[in-house]
């Protein structure tokens, strides 16, 4: 009788074990999002929704994702679909990888300037200076590579087809 006491109070202490790391854990997020909180409280009002947003992005893994890349891939790619030359569409493609994944970076170093502003404050010790926030130059150098990266694959682009002309309209267009 006493081997079947032991069996069952056995289950309720790691039970119990389990319930108080749970427990804590819990008050240290609760600790963590107070001081989340208090951040919060001193942002100005004008940036809060944007700085919300940002975080439920982020949250959602939204932010610089293959999956955002690849429908940005998507979108240029469509442009190339009518090039036969095997040697083009593997340029093309290598060119429409790098630059889906510059527009995407891009597009979020811009949000990350949008929430964040041009500079940011830096603390070091007793010391606090405003900086350039690391995004300007994010946006900057993708901009440039982007800019240069679209310029060459513009050059790659099929020639528009003209729609053949019905009889009718050739007649009335004098050709």
């Amino acid at each position: 009788m006493a081997a079947e006491k032991t069996k069952k109070t056995a289950p309720k202490r790691a039970t119990n074990t389990a319930k108080s790391k749970e427990v804590a854990a819990d008050n240290a997020t609760l600790e963590e999002l107070k001081g989340l909180l208090e951040i919060f409280a001193k942002i100005p009002e004008d940036r809060r929704a944007a700085l919300l947003k940002r975080a439920q992005r982020e949250a959602a893994g939204e932010i610089l994702t293959e999956e955002a890349v690849e429908e940005e891939r998507k979108k240029l790619a469509r442009f190339f679909a009518g090039i036969k030359d095997t040697r083009k569409k593997k340029l093309i493609a290598r060119k429409v990888e790098e630059i889906a994944f510059q527009a995407v970076a891009i597009r979020e170093a811009k949000e990350s300037l949008m929430t964040d502003g041009l500079k940011s404050r830096v603390e070091n010790g007793k010391q606090q200076y405003e900086k350039e926030n690391p995004a300007v130059g994010v946006y900057d150098k993708y901009c440039r590579a982007y800019q240069s990266n679209i310029d060459k694959l513009i050059e790659y682009l099929p020639p528009k087809e003209e729609k053949a002309k019905s009889a009718l309209a050739a007649l009335r267009d004098g050709v």
